[in-house]
């Protein structure tokens, strides 16, 4: 393989959704409104793919949750802007490994604010090319995003690998021509990776 691709949320980083929910049900909230919110309606799109900043996206956040729920939401939306998640260590050691051998390439459908979550978390050093759909313009599971990739990448599809947690951009992917594999654990995935070609070690990080 020329390239492996990976998807950020779900695979690198994980979110600590259940503390946030915990948040917003002390405030008068129900779990993951806000998460609905910015996620479920067409405000998401509208961020992943640039036509928002981060900042407008979460200030129109903010007023959809404020007017269905009143000022005791400040605080869950204050905790909720503050989270960046956490880094999914034993699945960064894979990343590593998989960089030895090959390129290896970020794609999110991130927000204006990926590159700083990614400063934030020590990441951005961690991939060769880091591709954000709100730069780019288009988002997954759109095919055209995987093939702008491997054209950015300077990449066959065919010899270009990608690692996602969510099966329609999985599908997505695959329709570009890429391998493509659904993240479900370390090992799922070590062992797609191992398919492929690229010599990752089937044991945990401290294998490295």
């Amino acid at each position: 393989m020329d390239a492996v691709v990976f998807d950020l949320d779900g695979v690198i980083r994980q979110w600590n959704d259940d503390d946030l929910d915990d948040v917003e049900t002390a405030h008068g909230l129900p779990a993951r409104s806000i998460l609905d919110e910015a996620f479920g309606t067409e405000l998401g799109h509208l961020a992943t793919t640039g036509q928002l900043t981060y900042r407008q996206w979460m200030d129109e956040i903010r007023v959809r949750i404020l007017d269905r729920f009143g000022d005791g939401a400040r605080g869950a939306l204050d905790a909720w802007e503050a989270n960046v998640g956490r880094v999914d260590v034993a699945m960064l050691e894979v990343l590593r490994h998989v960089r030895r051998s090959t390129t290896v390439a970020l794609l999110s459908n991130g927000t204006t604010r990926l590159r700083r979550d990614l400063h934030v978390l020590d990441l951005l050093d961690e991939f060769d090319e880091v591709f954000n759909t709100a730069e780019l313009g288009i988002a997954k599971p759109d095919p055209e995003v995987f093939r702008l990739v491997c054209t950015r990448l300077g990449t066959d599809p065919a010899a270009t690998c990608f690692v996602d947690d969510l099966p329609e951009n999985v599908a997505g992917a695959r329709s570009a021509g890429l391998s493509a594999h659904q993240h479900t654990d370390r090992a799922s995935t070590v062992a797609a990776l191992q398919r492929w070609g690229v010599p990752v070690p089937a044991g945990g990080p401290q294998d490295g």
